[in-house]
């Protein structure tokens, strides 16, 4: 190991993560989520391949858009000013839309989206389903897309865990991402992240289904992403120690395993070499650290943003809900300051309570209070620090508190009806 490469390699990293700062602090957000594509007539997953399949879909979209993903000739994604349209590995239809400062700019641009695609899908059939993990069918029946990074993924998890199939094949997520100022105000939000997040898992729990078999708990994505690979997905390891910052998610991508490469025009495995192995006697290119940060999936992520990834799909109103959520307890610096000092937790502390609420739901603790006191804290604190016209947009998440409910019931009762 070339120590001086290494430490080259480890200040390339930290600066990646200093050119992300927003200097001037308009703060904006990024909002992702992730559909399964469902006939109607048999409640199956439609494929990529084949007639009416997904391939077929974005070849007739492609027209209204004027970005196209292709590898080796597939089409695989669609993308314009307001949005970018791609594909999880089983064929989950994703749209990723552009950093907005207000939610009714992103709600419009959902509908917008939506309103576009619809008369192919109603012709075929077809709707969007938006749900933790795909209600019908078996993983082991989907096939996945023709994309090599998901071929070599996949045969990565099935050696560092067991539900790496039904990650990839099976969920679907609902993220948001915000913006960082400086390496400050990153640190804040990262932990404040964290703080939230088992708040956020129930309140976004959507899963009632696993396999076409009930799910007996609560957090049924969390149960999977946990058994996937626990070097690369969870929680971060020193997120609140005194010296966190970037050089620590910098010396934390240092010591993945980055699964393969891409490479002349393609890609090659790497099996179980770190990024340590394979850099260390050359400096990382911005691909190279880009195709890197991609390879962790961790329930907060850092890129140039930081995206906050424990949700599961949900119904738009929901969704909306969610990012108002997140808007009102991490763009201003007193809320989060406030909430970390009320709950000077550790990494252990959080997962106590995702294990509360996997098991109790609503009538589990975090952080040694009643899980819906507070959740309920929580949307008040973000009502009381949003724009007075955006805070309509909690409603639907504060309505699920009050009654003690996820919205996991109510696909219970869509399902088994």
């Amino acid at each position: 190991m070339n120590n001086q490469i290494e430490q080259q390699n480890l200040e390339l990293l930290e600066q990646y993560f200093r050119d992300g700062c927003k200097w001037n602090c308009l703060q904006k957000l990024g909002v992702e989520l992730e559909h399964f594509v469902i006939d109607r007539k048999n409640q199956k997953n439609v494929s990529y391949y084949g007639p009416d399949g997904i391939e077929e879909l974005l070849e007739e979209w492609k027209e209204y858009y004027p970005g196209h993903e292709r590898e080796n000739g597939r089409l695989l994604g669609l993308y314009n000013n307001d949005y970018a349209l791609s594909l999880e590995p089983a064929a989950q239809l994703e749209i990723s839309i552009a950093p907005k400062e207000s939610l009714r700019c992103i709600e419009k641009i959902y509908r917008n989206f939506s309103e576009a695609v619809r008369p192919s899908l109603e012709r075929r059939g077809y709707e969007l389903v938006t749900r933790g993990y795909r209600p019908f069918g078996r993983v082991d029946e989907l096939d996945l897309i023709p994309k090599k990074r998901y071929e070599y993924m996949d045969a990565y998890f099935q050696e560092s865990g067991t539900t790496g199939r039904n990650m990839m094949r099976g969920t679907a997520a609902a993220q948001v991402s915000i913006d960082y100022c400086c390496e400050q105000d990153f640190v804040s939000k990262y932990r404040t992240a964290y703080l939230i997040m088992p708040a956020l898992k129930l309140l976004s729990d959507n899963t009632a289904v696993l396999e076409e078999k009930p799910y007996p708990g609560h957090l049924a994505r969390t149960w999977i992403w946990d058994h996937v690979d626990s070097g690369r997905c969870g929680i971060l390891p020193g997120i609140f120690e005194k010296d966190f910052g970037f050089h620590t998610y910098a010396e934390y991508l240092w010591n993945l395993e980055p699964i393969f490469l891409p490479e002349d025009g393609g890609y090659r495995s790497t099996g179980h070499q770190k990024v340590r192995d394979l850099w260390s006697d050359r400096l990382l290119t911005r691909q190279d650290m880009e195709h890197i940060l991609s390879m962790t999936f961790l329930d907060v992520r850092v890129k140039h943003y930081v995206e906050i990834r424990g949700a599961d799909s949900m119904p738009l109103p929901y969704v909306l809900a969610y990012t108002a959520l997140v808007k009102g307890l991490t763009f201003e610096r007193e809320v989060r300051e406030e909430l970390l000092a009320r709950y000077p937790i550790q990494e252990e502390d959080i997962r106590k309570a995702e294990r509360s609420l996997a098991e109790h739901g609503y009538e589990g603790e975090i952080y040694g209070e009643p899980a819906a006191a507070f959740i309920g804290r929580l949307l008040q604190k973000a009502e009381d620090h949003l724009e007075p016209e955006e805070r309509k947009y909690l409603q639907p998440l504060s309505e699920l508190v009050q009654r003690k409910e996820s919205l996991k019931e109510q696909e219970r009762q869509e399902v088994w009806k």
